[in-house]
């Protein structure tokens, strides 16, 4: 369990694990339901990693479909809470505050560069940095031996389209409004 293609497995499980985590502490913050369930899907997913790992396909099946189910019929809530989450942010933001690297652990800094050089800028360099982490980490899958260079295209191309659509209608559709 050693080799390299295990890797990707314990990744996972620690990825997911932190997220679980991170959704428990920010519900138990926020006093938002919304958090807790986040944390529960993040949760299933570590006992399908876990089911992998251990090779029992059906439980990884189960765990990944009732993963599946929940976040649909989560996702008209999550996209309310985010959107007034967005819209809290904008109105907190003072614009002509200096602009701080820390300011893009939130929204923050990308309302800032909106303010000053326009939307579209703003939204392209945004996706540029997201498809350079995506690519980034998927160049050492490929180098571990994990992917296939058509594997990493493809995975790169469906990603960003994905990414592009729900980033514009959940995030960028609210920082466009005035």
């Amino acid at each position: 369990m050693t080799e390299p293609q295990y890797w990707i497995l314990y990744l996972g499980i620690v990825l997911f694990s932190f997220l679980t985590i991170f959704g428990i502490v920010n519900a138990r913050r926020k006093n938002e339901p919304v958090y807790y369930w986040s944390s529960g899907v993040c949760f299933l997913l570590v006992i399908a990693v876990v089911a992998a790992l251990l090779n029992q396909f059906l439980l990884l099946f189960a765990m990944m479909g009732l993963a599946v189910i929940i976040s649909i019929v989560l996702l008209p809530q999550v996209t309310e809470f985010q959107r007034e989450e967005i819209l809290k942010q904008k109105q907190e933001t003072d614009v002509s505050a200096p602009l701080r690297l820390k300011d893009f652990l939130t929204l923050k800094g990308w309302i800032k560069l909106r303010t000053t050089h326009g939307f579209r800028k703003t939204l392209t360099l945004y996706i540029l940095i997201n498809i350079g982490i995506l690519v980034a980490f998927l160049l050492v899958f490929m180098v571990l031996g994990l992917m296939s260079p058509l594997m990493l295209a493809s995975y790169t191309i469906s990603t960003t389209l994905v990414l592009f659509i729900i980033g514009y209608q959940q995030v960028w559709k609210p920082l466009k409004e005035p």
